[in-house]
């Protein structure tokens, strides 16, 4: 039995959360209405605290995908060569999840600038760039652009490095051949 609902606005889109019995479920609600109306009507407001578990739970989870991995369980390790090395594990992560951001500008942008500069990344600075790409995409967009003031804390050598490498067109202007010469690089 659905006890309470509330929206919310989370990342510029209709949240809808959504409490039954112990388990809290996130679900997004796009709405074709104005008004927003839903059209179950069994769901209700949802409590303060149910919200608050929800974020709490939230961030929880962000936490636990961002944190840095010092060991890899047995099955993880090569058959040959000994064991995974933590750091360049890491930094094979943060290559993919720059190459993985979900829209094309910013896979092509964050995706080749990684490939060709995480490898060789100081600590001090993977911990920079991991700041960065742990922004949502828009605002990694928005912000390596420049059309919006980084957050505090964000600004610093590697956002610099960044925006210069945007400011060289990396993908080119409309040139299929620089396109092409990027996506091969971009593969995984």
């Amino acid at each position: 039995m659905i006890q309470r609902f509330r929206f919310g606005v989370q990342q510029g889109r209709r949240v809808a959360f959504t409490q039954r019995k112990s388990s809290h479920l996130l679900r997004s609600f796009f709405s074709d209405k104005a008004s927003g109306t839903i059209t179950d009507e069994n769901e209700l407001p949802m409590s303060d605290f149910a919200v608050a578990v929800a974020r709490a739970r939230d961030i929880e989870l962000r936490e636990k995908h961002h944190a840095f991995i010092e060991e890899y369980p047995e099955s993880a390790q090569p058959d040959v060569g000994g064991k995974v090395d933590p750091l360049y594990a890491h930094k094979k992560k943060l290559i993919y999840r720059s190459k993985q951001r979900g829209w094309l500008e910013v896979d092509l942008l964050m995706g080749s600038w990684a490939e060709d500069n995480v490898m060789s990344l100081s600590e001090d600075e993977l911990k920079q760039y991991e700041n960065i790409i742990n922004q949502e995409t828009l605002d990694i967009f928005n912000i390596v652009t420049k059309q919006m003031e980084p957050p505090v804390g964000l600004d610093g050598p590697i956002l610099q490095r960044l925006q210069e490498y945007a400011l060289t067109s990396p993908a080119g202007v409309a040139d299929p051949k620089k396109y092409s010469e990027i996506k091969k690089k971009m593969s995984n």
